[in-house]
């Protein structure tokens, strides 16, 4: 859509030149041609791009102005004919984001949306799915690149849970599958996922010892905030609250700013991992419904941003 518009602008100003041409050169001659070319080129070249940029600059400020909140519904294309997406390691469905998102920002703001919906036309876009996310080709992973697409051009996305560590053809099959399959003594690889290969996140897991589990998460923590931390995002938790932590951002990951710190900083269960001119912003934590302090940490976040129009990022 957007190469056609692009096509179709650059079609109607080519007319409006040869129309003001033809009006102010009733007779032309070889060099009025020769310089219509001259001034045609110019403006392909440099004007153009300028437009393009002043364009895109509008948009943006646009969007940071009057923000539009997307929650993706689990689909590809339309709920009509196709699965619906499972959930991993969440019990808080899209229904209850939608609704809990609609109370907080108003219903005009928040709209459930396919994948195929994805687009700069929203701030900020919810996975609700945990680790799994609906991807319509399984090998190219189309779905996940126009995610990162989403994100390069200034968006934020909030995943939670593992995040990105299955996906599901929800137009055909019931059933998610792990992107990377990968496995140490039978235990899978936290780097063999689309969050280190992508965005360079090491997340925390499993500890195991003689091939027997000894810490298994999801693991109650305690966390905490930097006066730092507030300075991106203000308050998000009370001193030393409690919460479930899954999967949560490391110290060995790259190009991330914490939000919500483990005691003693062994991990970030909320974080901002900026990728192009946008943010992932990666929540580590375990949901079990709307009524618990790890979901009412991603809602603050996400009213802090809007509320200060993006600009701390």
């Amino acid at each position: 859509m957007r190469d056609f518009l692009h096509k179709l602008v650059i079609s109607v100003l080519v007319v409006i030149f040869m129309a003001a041409f033809s009006v102010l050169f009733p007779q032309p001659k070889f060099l009025h041609f020769i310089a219509l070319l001259f001034v045609v080129l110019l403006f392909y070249y440099l004007g153009l791009p300028g437009l393009s940029k002043f364009v895109s600059c509008l948009r943006t400020k646009k969007k940071k102005k009057f923000p539009k909140l997307g929650v993706l519904n689990g689909n590809i294309d339309s709920p009509v004919g196709e699965y619906k997406c499972q959930r991993g390691n969440t019990d808080v469905t899209a229904a209850m984001w939608f609704t809990e998102l609609r109370r907080e920002f108003g219903p005009r703001k928040v709209k459930m949306i396919t994948t195929s919906q994805i687009s700069s036309a929203f701030s900020i876009i919810v996975n609700p799915f945990g680790d799994i996310f609906p991807e319509e080709d399984l090998k190219l992973h189309t779905t996940f690149y126009r995610i990162c697409r989403f994100i390069e051009e200034g968006g934020f996305f909030l995943c939670t849970g593992g995040a990105f560590w299955a996906h599901q053809n929800t137009k055909v099959s019931e059933k998610e599958e792990w992107v990377f399959l990968s496995s140490q003594e039978g235990v899978q690889s936290l780097k063999d996922s689309f969050l280190y290969k992508e965005f360079g996140i090491v997340v925390t897991g499993d500890a195991f010892s003689d091939g027997k589990i000894q810490v298994q998460e999801p693991l109650e923590i305690q966390t905490y905030q930097k006066q730092e931390d507030e300075v991106y995002i203000g308050p998000l938790t009370e001193a030393d609250a409690r919460i479930r932590r899954f999967r949560a951002l490391t110290p060995e990951s790259s190009n991330y700013i914490p939000l919500v710190r483990e005691k003693d900083d062994r991990s970030f269960p909320l974080a901002a991992v900026q990728y192009g001119k946008g943010y992932l912003l990666r929540a580590g934590m375990r949901l079990i419904g709307t009524k618990t302090t790890e979901f009412d940490i991603m809602i603050k976040a996400m009213k802090d941003i809007v509320k200060n129009k993006f600009s701390k990022f």
